[in-house]
């Protein structure tokens, strides 16, 4: 897995990239199946989604844990261009930041950038973050080699 910083990603941003060998339309349908480990295996706590997720403007509420502290925070997706580009705003009590997911067409594939920006924004948010900011890097790199995995397993869909 290759790590970098895309220019428009916020400073601080954590990336990392990935090539799936499947269509961007495989790799959508994988990353928005509740069962994937990019949402189930994140710390994070998701309410169920409303029927007009994952659209832009969609809310879902959660709850992200390290230990015995739980930070309830609220999701919205901010920008859903299926096969493209996955953008959700994190809005909690303390913290606030954005995960996103870029996906493109490579050589028969999709190239997948999947990165996470969080800030501190109170001091209980810093200390937090602290304690999180290490395992950022690896829970990424372990997110996405489990929805290339359920992307390269999927039957092939239609574009």
């Amino acid at each position: 897995m290759a790590a970098g910083s895309h220019p428009r990603l916020p400073r601080g941003a954590i990336e990392r990239r990935l090539f799936v060998d499947a269509p961007p339309d495989n790799v959508w349908a994988a990353l928005h199946d509740p069962s994937c480990p990019t949402w189930r295996d994140v710390r994070l706590d998701l309410d169920p989604a409303g029927p007009d997720w994952p659209a832009a403007g969609a809310r879902r509420h959660a709850r992200f844990r390290v230990g015995p502290v739980v930070v309830g925070i609220t999701l919205e997706s901010l920008e859903a261009r299926p096969a493209r580009r996955f953008r959700v705003g994190i809005n909690g009590r303390g913290i606030c930041g954005e995960r996103r997911w870029d996906l493109a067409p490579a050589a028969g594939g999709t190239r997948v950038a999947g990165s996470v920006h969080l800030e501190g924004r109170s001091r209980l948010g810093r200390v937090f973050l602290h304690l999180v900011r290490a395992g950022i890097g690896p829970r990424l790199e372990a997110e996405l080699a489990a929805l290339k995995q359920r992307a390269e397993a999927a039957p092939t869909r239609p574009g």
